[in-house]
């Protein structure tokens, strides 16, 4: 090989346009040429990841020693253009393996979604879901904001949030993950639920709900099928005032400010979803706070 410079300079992109053209004419050029362009166009297929190691440790225990080779460099581009592939091999399997999906809803919105294992997830208002393209082999997914699952029976299936995590088999549960709340509860199966180093198991009508002092408490749901949010109904047992007000703005998409005000107090209650005015009342009225509504903007005062 007479150009495995110039060979050499093509693949790093160092030619000038002088040295390019006259370096097109030669046959050194027409047959690199092809191996580049058939190696970019290599198409991925799945890759059996036990099959692979196992064939790889097979490899090592027979592999003999061999006297080292003086490798010539005017082989030299075949070794650029097999790194090359191999490393587009390794990232297209990083990036097949490791994408993921994510699922949202905004201001005022509920949806309903389908995952991959066929389980059923509802979507709150300002919520997210984030899940990696491997969630058939492993049933995780990440929560920000509250969502009601109906789990299809199978492997383990983990709802992990910045709070605590949730881990079933196959069951129906509500997990809220806001910035001042985070309560689980089970509407049917079983539910564990960890925070640090509590772990507390729910049965079909139990919750949990994690309280000032950074503990997970027990609380009872009977009597309900699913969560009141899904029939438009917002409901809070002994929450702070301010996570209220904040879900009042995710689910009527307005701003809410406070005029001496003190919203680190409980409430325990509810507001309809449909109605804003009826809404407010049914959150001031208790306090007895006064409000002023003005286009998106509402002011409460006492």
């Amino acid at each position: 090989m007479k150009n495995s410079k110039n060979i050499s300079k093509w693949l790093n992109n160092e030619m000038s346009e002088k040295e390019f053209s006259a370096f097109q004419t030669t046959d050194d050029y027409t047959l690199y040429k092809d191996i580049v362009e058939a190696g970019s166009k290599i198409k991925l297929t799945s890759i059996n990841e036990e099959v692979a190691l196992k064939d790889f440790k097979a490899r090592i225990k027979t592999r003999t020693k061999k006297k080292p080779q003086v490798i010539s460099l005017k082989n030299n581009f075949i070794f650029k253009v097999a790194a090359s592939i191999a490393l587009l091999v390794a990232v297209s399997y990083f990036l097949l393996n490791n994408s993921q999906t994510t699922l949202k809803t905004n201001y005022a919105e509920n949806k309903s979604f389908t995952l991959p294992d066929e389980s059923i997830v509802d979507l709150n208002a300002v919520s997210t879901i984030t899940y990696a393209k491997s969630f058939l082999k492993n049933r995780e997914l990440e929560l920000e904001g509250e969502a009601y699952f109906k789990v299809k029976k199978g492997s383990s299936f983990t709802v992990n949030t910045s709070q605590g995590s949730v881990q079933v088999l196959g069951t129906k549960f509500n997990v809220k993950n806001r910035e001042k709340a985070f309560n689980v509860f089970c509407y049917e199966g079983r539910v564990e639920v960890k925070h640090g180093t509590d772990k507390i198991i729910l049965t079909k009508g139990e919750g949990v709900q994690l309280v000032n002092n950074n503990k997970l408490i027990k609380i009872d749901n009977t009597n309900l099928n699913e969560p009141l949010w899904l029939n438009n109904e917002s409901y809070f047992n002994q929450e702070i005032y301010d996570e209220v007000l904040a879900e009042f703005e995710r689910q009527f998409n307005v701003k809410i400010i406070t005029n001496n005000i003190d919203t680190e107090v409980f409430f325990t209650g509810g507001f309809n979803n449909n109605n804003l005015e009826t809404a407010l009342k049914s959150i001031t009225l208790p306090f007895n706070i006064n409000y002023q509504i003005k286009d998106n903007e509402i002011v409460l005062s006492k």
